[in-house]
């Protein structure tokens, strides 16, 4: 897996250059890959467990809904300072959870790249939301469940999403501020919850 400063980020996020570019390949790691990964009793608040789907649209309703409220909640995260990341633990796991952790982190910590291309480090301003429409969508078996993984593409839009760095100058902005991204929400069976596990850049705008 290779990181590029490029494709900036956010891929899930778009911290204003220097954060993670999309990774390929895989499937989704398990729930149960690390212990911090793992979503506490107070997760119910954003995400609430469910039977295993008894159909495809029923996996496919369920795993949208769990991924509009992780943009929701990612948002949420970023306008607050980035420094409370818990409620990004409750809706994601490894890989997918790393893009929102390091998002959140460069806007607590920096260093940011303002729009004369300056690093800057310290914390940075966010506003706005990113938001994401979903465009196809189709479940498969995953850990024994039918239909427990479900692969979401659609276009992420950042662009009524703004950053500030800590110098008070506008960020430096991605090339796009629409992008293809595609997910995969799947199933865990002992908790009974969605979960986005992975995000890849389909290398492509919207």
């Amino acid at each position: 897996m290779t990181f590029t400063p490029k494709r900036l980020a956010l891929v899930g996020i778009i911290a204003a250059t220097l954060t993670l570019a999309g990774c390929t390949g895989g499937g989704p790691t398990p729930s149960s890959s690390s212990p911090s990964d793992t979503p506490s009793p107070t997760s119910t608040a954003l995400n609430n467990p469910v039977n295993a789907p008894k159909t495809q649209n029923d996996a496919i309703q369920q795993a949208q809904g769990v991924l509009a409220t992780w943009y929701k909640t990612l948002s949420s995260v970023l306008v607050a300072g980035g420094t409370d990341t818990a409620p990004l633990k409750h809706l994601a796991i490894q890989p997918a959870l790393q893009v929102g952790l390091d998002g959140a982190d460069r806007i607590a910590n920096g260093p940011l790249l303002n729009a004369d291309g300056q690093s800057v480090p310290g914390s940075a301003k966010a506003t706005g939301e990113i938001t994401f429409a979903p465009s196809t969508a189709y479940g498969q078996t995953w850990q024994g469940v039918d239909n427990g993984l479900v692969t979401i593409d659609g276009c992420q839009d950042s662009s009524n999403y703004h950053i500030t760095t800590h110098d008070g100058k506008p960020a430096m902005r991605p090339p796009h501020d629409r992008i293809k991204l595609e997910y995969q929400v799947s199933y865990d069976a002992k908790t009974k919850l969605w979960m986005v596990s992975k995000q890849v850049d389909l290398q492509a705008t919207c």
